[in-house]
């Protein structure tokens, strides 16, 4: 029979999980620069001293939050694009995880997206670095084999971020469709997924943009 941990043992695993849940509700809804730290360690239940023991500073749990998203949307990637089946189907693989995760973590998703300090170098640096791994994945599960099939050639750089704007704007933009549309509700997420899906690989593989500028 094992035995029980020690409570002290397990305390300070909690405490940090804490404050990045936290954080990520405060961040989510004041901002990153509304939060003070004094209001974190009161929201996650611990004394200011406990942050700064894990993190050091509020911008290094920014980080840490950016790194949990990042690395469960990486994986994603890793996994759905590059398994089995034609480009159609592993694109709609991962669209339809993608769209589950970012519901599962709504909160971080706003946080990474809209709560960035986009003036600060060294944020910057940061999601620049997980930014080079999944565009690797993208160009290396889609732009290869777009380029092969089709002889299309697509930047990663374009398709990265045009591919998580699309799937994120259901939830960046709910509340407002929800007044829009008077509660009347937005598409489950498995129609989203399928139309999102649609959207995208009919961008990557319809007709040519310079082809439809000179008909224009």
């Amino acid at each position: 029979m094992m035995n029980k941990p020690h409570p002290k043992k397990i305390k300070p695993v909690e405490s940090r999980d804490r404050i990045i849940q936290a954080a990520v509700m405060l961040f989510a809804r004041k901002g990153f620069a509304e939060t003070g730290l004094r209001e974190l360690a009161a929201a996650a239940d611990v004394n200011l001293a406990m942050i700064n023991y894990f993190f050091g500073s509020k911008k290094e749990l920014l980080k840490g939050i950016l790194d949990t998203f990042f690395s469960g949307y990486l994986d994603i990637a890793r996994e759905k694009l590059a398994g089995p089946g034609d480009l159609q189907t592993r694109v709609g693989r991962f669209i339809r995880h993608v769209v589950d995760y970012f519901d599962c973590y709504q909160d971080y998703l706003l946080v990474t997206i809209t709560e960035l300090p986009h003036d600060d170098p060294e944020i910057i640096a940061h999601k620049a670095n997980w930014a080079r791994k999944m565009i690797g994945v993208i160009e290396k599960e889609i732009c290869l084999p777009l380029a092969r099939e089709t002889g299309r050639k697509i930047p990663p750089t374009c398709i990265g971020p045009m591919l998580v704007s699309l799937i994120a704007a259901r939830f960046l933009f709910a509340p407002v469709m929800e007044e829009v549309t008077g509660g009347a509700g937005s598409l489950e997420l498995s129609a989203y997924a399928e139309m999102t899906t649609h959207v995208f690989l009919q961008g990557i593989t319809g007709p040519d943009w310079k082809e439809t500028r000179n008909q224009t």
